[in-house]
């Protein structure tokens, strides 16, 4: 699954190019690494807005009244629906600073298939590696 959105991510990166250019890309750099760290912050808990404190407290009041296998169960499941979001939060981060970068020095319009394919065998090598 996280090949798919490997690769769904750099076709996103590619019609953000070709549409607006290197500053596209950059945004939606930005954008998978505020989702990927929203995603990563929140832990799968509810979200509620300020009004509703007691959503919260509720939250915390049930994960008091477990038993201690029920809360390293509920950890494990937490833990697992986090897990792919630092290697997001790391390509958002690659995607941002590399297209701002090419922006900054004036490189708006070099080739990107060649870039895409670099990030693309960074990202393919750091997922080899085991660890984001």
């Amino acid at each position: 699954m996280i090949a798919l959105a490997a690769i769904g991510l750099t076709g996103l990166a590619y019609l953000a190019w070709s549409a607006i250019g290197w500053f596209g890309v950059g945004m939606l750099g930005l954008l998978v690494l505020f989702v990927a760290l929203r995603v990563e912050l929140e832990g799968d808990r509810p979200v509620g807005t300020q009004t509703t404190p007691t959503l919260y407290a509720d939250q915390f009041h049930a994960e008091r009244a477990q038993n201690r296998a029920e809360r390293a169960g509920r950890r494990a499941e937490v833990a697992s629906f986090t897990a792919s979001t630092g290697l997001f939060a790391y390509a958002g981060a690659l995607l941002a600073i590399s297209s701002f970068g090419l922006v900054f020095l004036g490189w708006g319009h070099s080739d990107p298939p060649a870039l895409l394919y670099l990030f693309g065998s960074l990202i393919w090598d750091t997922f080899q590696k085991g660890r984001p």
